[in-house]
């Protein structure tokens, strides 16, 4: 065991409350890891580290249990401190049933299960654009594009050349994809930069080699609408970036997402308007565009009522319907600082009354549980009925003035604070641990997958694990004790070889 690791499952046994993330991918070796990253709060703030990489035999919800359960009593982790569970939406996970939230619930009743907003978001992208023909056909498009010049030295090298002679930035197609995050807003934003040079290479590399596929490619990238939907996406989609952004950021707690989907949703609304910023672009763009498209105003009024309009509709929608839910998670909106009234305000005695009523009774009753070896126990409440005393006196005190984070931080280390509103400090603790989504999982991945590469692939599972973890959690300065460890073992082994 590292010393990085070993100091961190010292803090995680010793918090009172942690969450725990966890997704599965397949190795360059054909082996299913699962990635485990853990969540609890350190002087107020919540914080994500790796773990562990386990190899599965199984990918069922059952295996999956075991792994994690097994990994918990070997590592001395107690199974009853787990408030929240951080998944993706696939059915091994999410299942109510038999899937692995469900499972860890029996051990953990307080647990609660949150389907990663960042696939979340991804999802409600995909679904808009599916459920719009003029939007699916681009995006069907953009990725024969892509496959067009990827599989072939030959043609990527005979756009560069066209690039070369127009005098523009060498940019290459890139992969858009249904469940890589942020694919579509880059592949998009490569194709609207060189949009000239791709329509002319395609064209000359027909006239050369009458290949059918680089015509039907010009085609359809020359028409009206995919010009038009190329424009509309690029103003769409970063937007809807810029917030799956934002949900990656390991300190965002739940109160911050409210606020930031508004926003989304507000931005994405202006994109309607007769005179947004992508049609005043496109206008602009029209001495660039004419050799490709001439564009008039009838066309774009027409793209808009067509297809603008029932995407932009349909997203926003498909937005408001994932992040909005009546559960657990979405009670603790209560701490949200944005939505307090005033605090001469009448409405403040009986503001969260409903929010309170949720967590009161998830946090406040006995829930009977089982250990992983099967014996039951009762999990005792973590708050009482005083809460809501609590929650009318907390008006009095200056937290009214906070932000959401601040709020929190405030309620979850000060110690004042915490003497005054024990029930509110523990559900403000909670709030902050509930992981938004599996970022840090997803990133794990990536490391994974530049340590384990082919020249690799006979890396041991134990160092596999080891490297990921120096990669990902070593600290920029280390202790001294570890600084001086290291190069008193240099000095010794330098005089060896000198010797």
């Amino acid at each position: 065991m590292t010393w990085v690791e070993e100091s961190q499952l010292k803090c995680l046994r010793k918090a009172p409350f942690y969450s725990v993330m966890a997704d599965e991918c397949t190795d360059i070796s054909t082996i299913e890891e699962l990635s485990l990253c853990f969540r609890w709060e350190e002087n107020g703030e919540p914080v994500e580290h790796f773990f562990d990489t386990i190899p599965l035999k199984k990918t069922d919800a059952a295996s999956i249990y075991t792994t994690l359960t097994d990994w918990f009593k070997q590592k001395g982790i107690q199974p009853t401190k787990l408030v929240g569970m951080g998944f993706d939406g696939a059915a091994t996970f999410s299942g109510v049933r038999t899937g692995v939230q469900a499972r860890l619930k029996k051990n953990s009743p307080r647990a609660l299960y949150v389907h990663c907003h960042c696939h979340l978001l991804q999802l409600a992208c995909v679904q808009a654009a599916n459920h719009t023909p003029g939007i699916e056909h681009v995006y069907k498009t953009l990725l024969t594009l892509w496959k067009f010049f990827h599989y072939s030295p030959k043609r990527a090298e005979h756009l560069k050349s066209v690039q070369r002679v127009l005098d523009l930035p060498e940019l290459k197609v890139t992969k858009p994809s249904d469940t890589r995050w942020l694919a579509h807003e880059q592949c998009v934003k490569a194709v609207k930069k060189s949009y000239a040079s791709i329509v002319i290479a395609l064209e000359t590399f027909y006239e050369q080699t009458h290949e059918p596929e680089a015509l039907g490619l010009n085609k359809a990238l020359s028409k009206k609408s995919t010009v038009m939907a190329i424009y509309l996406l690029d103003f769409v989609l970063p937007q809807v970036a810029k917030l799956s952004r934002c949900l990656q950021a390991e300190k965002l707690d739940l109160t911050a997402i409210s606020g930031l989907v508004d926003s989304t949703l507000q931005t994405l609304h202006e994109s309607l308007l007769p005179a947004a910023n992508w049609v005043l672009e496109l206008l602009d763009a029209q001495d660039e565009l004419q050799a490709i498209a001439i564009i008039d105003s009838e066309s774009i009024t027409s793209f808009q009522d067509k297809v603008a309009k029932p995407f932009v509709t349909d997203l926003k929608e498909n937005i408001s319907r994932r992040f909005s839910s009546q559960d657990i998670v979405a009670s603790f909106s209560i701490f949200d600082s944005s939505k307090l009234p005033q605090k001469d305000s009448p409405d403040l005695s009986s503001y969260g009354d409903e929010f309170l009523g949720v967590l009161e009774d998830h946090y406040g009753k006995e829930l009977a549980a089982k250990s992983v070896e099967g014996e039951e126990f009762t999990v005792p409440a973590l708050v009482s009925s005083d809460i809501r005393t609590e929650w009318v006196h907390s008006g009095d005190t200056s937290l009214l003035g906070l932000n959401n984070t601040k709020l929190l931080m405030e309620l979850a280390t000060n110690s004042m604070l915490v003497q005054m509103f024990p029930h509110l400090s523990d559900l403000a603790k909670v709030c902050l641990l509930i992981p938004v989504g599996t970022a840090s999982v997803e990133r794990s991945f990536s490391q994974m997958k530049m340590i384990k590469t082919r020249l690799r692939s006979r890396l041991g599972e134990q160092n596999l694990a080891h490297l990921m973890r120096i990669a990902i959690e070593m600290p920029e300065e280390l202790p001294d004790d570890i600084v001086e460890s290291v190069i008193d073992i240099w000095n010794r082994k330098t005089r060896r070889i000198a010797v």
